[in-house]
């Protein structure tokens, strides 16, 4: 998901989100909604059809759905849906009660731990959040789902948290004029008749609510071709074909250079799909919506694009377990959109995006001194999008990088991903993981850059000792936090050579001596910028 595009974020933190509810009872193992809209009114109809399992014995089972006075989903029935060893039962109603944003389903009996059941739910209602319905930019009627973080309560009946993910499918009966895009792959399109069209698609990938998702609108339909088997697809409004096609034309290459550093892609297909989500982007599973004006943008998206595609392999398919973690998911993208510029136009491309996302970092230290990336927890995480977990996020891999070596760094995310794929994971499981590609402890390095405030501030004196020809160096830190630091630094000679050397920084004053050839005319601190620092350096 990308802040890059005009957004208040004011409207983003403005509805209260779902705190984590420990002690779950069920894991959903697949969602079928089966919706209808129209042109009359903003009402939905919904039949949602749950397949669960139970984690412990309950009699009673517990779905996120907005019941607000003001906009709200009502429910007429639950019933029994099998499975096939309770045929007999199917379709039995079940009592149900509405309460504090929570459906309570009663089951027909307890239910012993490791069952598993399905029930279905029908409702209606005009959904207040997390199914926009409204017009376009040429003031057109649409309808798209816009569920990050945990808004699908709003419109849907799910246990709308990162670490409930289920496969999905989207049924949609909707006017015959538009045309419908959702998580997964296309199954079929049925004429109604009465100006009426069903649309199916379905995702056989275990998915978080927060990157479900389903757009209605009209749309010219554009496929790029394939990248290893994947449909890669353009979802514009027909007003902005030509411009459309132009803005999202990186997609088969963005995808392709993924695939190669990070493994298979893990979807049916990729669209992008032009929207009037509030993001920048959202990185929906399959289907990554935009901001409707982004394809207006003088200078391209190509990295917008690169952020939401880098999404389906860290967020979409290795998702963050709880909301603290989130970094796993922006700081992965925020990095891997550098990394891509790089394979694809150099090092200085690459160097741009690090160094803009240092300053982000410098300016944020100031203004929250005390932020973390990674917090002990959070009652709303929209309050963690921040330069944190994006651009600090990224520093923190660039570093690890340099800490473990290229290699060891992208074999590390090539296994975390793939060990972690259709599941969720946390910042401990990644820590672990590059702790076994490394064959090191690296619980220091974690330690001090995500649960650690602010970044190191260094004052570095140096002086060209002719006694021993060597430049004498002393490091002192100087912020509140003492970081262990490798940090590289070059010696500039007379003679216009450069030596190099490392000093292991280590607690508030660090000396160090680094033999040379020939007087030393200049100190360069980190040449190749692996560090993110604040840094003063002085001959003495």
């Amino acid at each position: 998901m990308c802040l890059a595009l005009p957004l208040s974020l004011a409207a983003a933190l403005s509805a209260p989100a779902l705190a984590q509810r420990p002690g779950a009872a069920i894991d959903v193992l697949d969602y079928r909604f089966e919706l209808e809209v129209s042109d009359q009114s903003d009402e939905i109809e919904g039949l949602a059809t749950i397949a669960f399992r139970t984690l412990r014995p309950v009699a009673e089972v517990a779905f996120d759905l907005d019941d607000a006075p003001a906009g709200g989903m009502v429910v007429s029935s639950a019933t029994l849906a099998g499975p096939a060893a309770e045929a007999a039962q199917a379709g039995r109603a079940l009592r149900f009660r509405q309460q504090d944003d929570r459906l309570l389903v009663t089951l027909d009996r307890e239910a012993p731990a490791g069952e598993r059941r399905r029930i279905e739910i029908r409702y209606r209602g005009v959904p207040a959040d997390g199914f926009a319905i409204g017009t376009n930019r040429h003031g057109e009627r649409t309808f798209f789902a816009d569920n990050w973080p945990d808004r699908a309560h709003h419109w849907l009946p799910v246990v709308d948290h990162p670490s409930d993910k289920a496969t999905v499918a989207f049924v949609v009966t909707a006017p015959a004029q538009y045309q419908v895009v959702a998580t997964g792959g296309f199954v079929e399109a049925v004429d109604l008749g009465d100006g009426m069209r069903r649309t199916e698609w379905r995702s056989r990938a275990p998915i978080a609510t927060k990157v479900m998702a389903v757009g209605v609108a009209r749309f010219v339909r554009h496929r790029q071709g394939e990248v290893n088997g994947v449909p890669v697809e353009i979802w514009v409004y027909p007003q902005d074909r030509d411009v459309g096609l132009r803005a999202f034309a990186p997609g088969p290459r963005v995808l392709g250079t993924f695939e190669r550093r990070l493994g298979d892609y893990p979807y049916a297909k990729l669209a992008n799909v032009q929207t009037t989500t509030r993001w920048g982007g959202l990185e929906n599973a399959g289907n990554v919506f935009y901001d409707e004006d982004a394809v207006d943008r003088e200078d391209g998206i190509e990295g917008l694009i690169a952020h939401e595609i880098a999404h389906q392999w860290f967020g979409d398919a290795v998702t963050e377990s709880d909301w603290p973690h989130v970094w796993l998911s922006e700081g992965f993208a925020t990095y891997l959109t550098a990394c891509y510029l790089d394979w694809t136009y150099g090092r200085g491309r690459f160097m741009g995006q690090m160094d803009a996302a240092r300053e982000r970092v410098l300016a944020y230290a100031a203004e929250a001194p005390d932020s973390v990336i990674v917090p002990e927890s959070v009652s709303d995480p929209r309050r963690l999008l921040s330069p944190n977990v994006y651009q600090k996020a990224a520093w923190v891999l660039h570093m690890l990088r340099g800490e473990v070596g290229d290699g060891t760094f992208w074999k590390g995310m090539r296994t975390y991903y793939e060990r972690f794929r259709d599941r969720n994971a946390s910042t401990a499981d990644f820590v672990a993981v590059m702790e076994e590609a490394s064959g090191r402890s690296l619980e220091w390095f974690f330690g001090q850059w995500l649960r650690r405030p602010g970044v190191p501030e260094l004052e570095i004196a140096w002086r060209f000792d002719e006694a021993t020809s060597a430049v004498e160096l002393t490091v002192t830190q100087l912020g509140p936090t003492i970081y262990r630091l490798p940090l590289d630094v070059e010696a500039v000679l007379d003679d216009g050579r450069t030596v190099r050397g490392r000093v292991d920084v280590e607690g508030e004053r660090t000396t160090a001596s680094l033999p040379v050839p020939a007087q030393a005319e200049e100190l360069r601190i980190d040449p190749d910028r692996w560090l993110l620092m604040r840094h003063t350096a002085e001959e003495r």
